[in-house]
């Protein structure tokens, strides 16, 4: 298996009293960089904008207390584990209270040193590999070409979509372009200018798309968007946004198949099969627009 060298993030200690936060620094060291702060409102900041391999906490604090802090930890980075520390009289009333924060473990007062490094190291463990599996899902559901989501990924966000969408009767969406002459790339410049030419369109697509889209390369020339919550109407007016700013960015032009659920679409693969047939029409009909699958009767 390829070796992803993710680098070793540090751990960070929040706790009111210097004098604890020095003894963890004393004993943690070694391991990993180790990075204190006595302000959980402060702590929160910094753990926002920086990745850790493990964060400790002390339950009781005059911000807010340990589980509070931790649980918001856990909703904006869940791969970090969490530790809470607390001294022994506390234990008994934890019970219930430790799932809220999804704890990874807890460490009472006082500790032993040993005790403390193989817990703390088991945690960094555990995180290591929690990254190194993302890591490889996302190196998995990603074209390395084009560096947006592949054929695997979209089959399988359009599946969840779709089965949202007919669960809630809510509109969905789905947009099937294709680069305009894409051979004449390949054969005037080489297959080289061509790869440059899918990876700029690619990145083009992503950063027009909307935050709840998903844009994928379907194969070859061909790439595919995701709309949810969006009405046919809806999604034209997308396409074409993406047709027409697509083309100013790159220079150059997209043909674009729009189909949409619930108009006469039993499943996931009628969705596409009508998005694409709107993507012929739209090369039969001269290329470079947009063509919904109601237009296909006309």
């Amino acid at each position: 298996m390829k070796n992803l060298s993710l680098e070793p993030l540090p751990i960070l200690a929040v706790d009111d009293e210097e004098g604890v936060l020095k003894s963890l620094v004393r004993d943690l060291r070694e391991l990993n960089p180790i990075e204190t702060c006595t302000d959980a409102n402060l702590a929160l900041e910094r753990f926002r904008d920086t990745e850790y391999a493990v964060v400790i906490s002390d339950f009781k604090m005059p911000q807010m207390d340990g589980l509070e802090f931790l649980e918001t930890c856990a909703s904006t980075r869940p791969e970090c584990q969490r530790v809470l520390l607390t001294a022994y009289a506390d234990l008994a009333d934890l019970g219930n209270l430790i799932n809220r924060a999804k704890l990874n473990g807890f460490l009472a007062k006082p500790w032993e040193k040993a005790p403390l490094q193989s817990f703390i190291r088991s945690c960094i463990n555990n995180n290591y590999l929690l990254r190194e599996n993302t890591q490889l899902r996302r190196m998995a559901w990603t074209d390395s070409l084009t560096q947006i989501p592949n054929n695997r990924y979209f089959w399988e966000r359009l599946e969840s979509e779709f089965s949202r969408a007919k669960r809630y009767s809510r509109p969905l969406s789905l947009i099937m372009a294709d680069i305009d002459d894409f051979k004449k790339f390949n054969d005037q410049y080489g297959h080289q200018h061509g790869d440059k030419v899918l990876f700029k369109v690619a990145q083009s697509l992503e950063g027009l798309k909307r935050q709840m889209d998903t844009v994928a390369r379907y194969g070859g020339e061909e790439f595919a968007v995701i709309l949810p919550e969006a009405s046919l109407e809806q999604a034209m007016a997308i396409a074409d946004r993406l047709r027409i700013s697509t083309a100013q960015k790159t220079d150059v032009h997209l043909s674009f198949g729009v189909a949409s659920y619930p108009d006469n679409v039993e499943s996931s693969s009628e969705l596409l099969h009508k998005a694409d047939l709107a993507l012929i029409e739209a090369k039969k009909r001269g290329k470079n627009q947009v063509v919904s699958s109601k237009d296909l009767a006309k």
